[in-house]
């Protein structure tokens, strides 16, 4: 039996020092995915605990055939994201952080071109339908795949594709994109 088989079966039978294994191999990626959807140390901090806690409260229904990290990952932007929700923290557009690289201008008439475009952009996705909204910033935005998303909204694939879809059309046709 490989080391990962023994670490997960002796997680999944409840073994103390396996947990204590994996929340010393896995915290810090899981402190900085809460970091990264929070922005407040405290709070991440606090997530990172619940994270680990239900991980370890729901062990019988992890899989054999999927790596303990994907599974705690998994789990716990799930978790955030209830969480937040749950507080009404979720990010409005406006505080969404769209990637901003060194390629595009810093200043000049270039500059003021592409913020003006950028903030087009994210208020037509705060105008898109509650749910096509909601959906298209999970798998565009925070990064879900169309598989986690259907998950955690307890829908079905085929449901989130057509959102996403639903939601492309609409940014196309709102910012006069052929």
């Amino acid at each position: 039996m490989s080391l990962y088989m023994s670490l997960l079966s002796d997680f999944k039978k409840g073994d103390k020092k396996a947990l204590e294994r994996i929340y010393r191999k896995y915290y810090q990626r899981i402190y900085f995915l809460a970091l990264h959807f929070t922005r407040a140390p405290v709070e991440a901090e606090d997530l990172v605990h619940d994270i680990f806690l239900k991980f370890y409260n729901t062990r019988d229904r992890l899989s054999d055939s999927v790596t303990v990290e994907a599974q705690l990952v998994r789990i716990a932007r799930f978790f955030i994201l209830d969480t937040l929700k749950k507080k009404k923290h979720l990010l409005s557009a406006d505080e969404l952080s769209l990637p901003e690289s060194r390629e595009f201008p810093e200043t000049g008439e270039e500059a003021e071109i592409f913020k003006a475009q950028r903030q087009k952009l994210l208020h037509a996705i705060e105008q898109l339908p509650g749910r096509c909204k909601e959906i298209f910033t999970l798998y565009k935005i925070e990064g879900l795949t169309r598989t986690e998303i259907a998950d955690y909204k307890k829908i079905s694939v085929k449901t989130v594709e057509n959102q996403i879809s639903k939601a492309n059309k609409i940014l196309k046709k709102e910012l006069g994109v052929l």
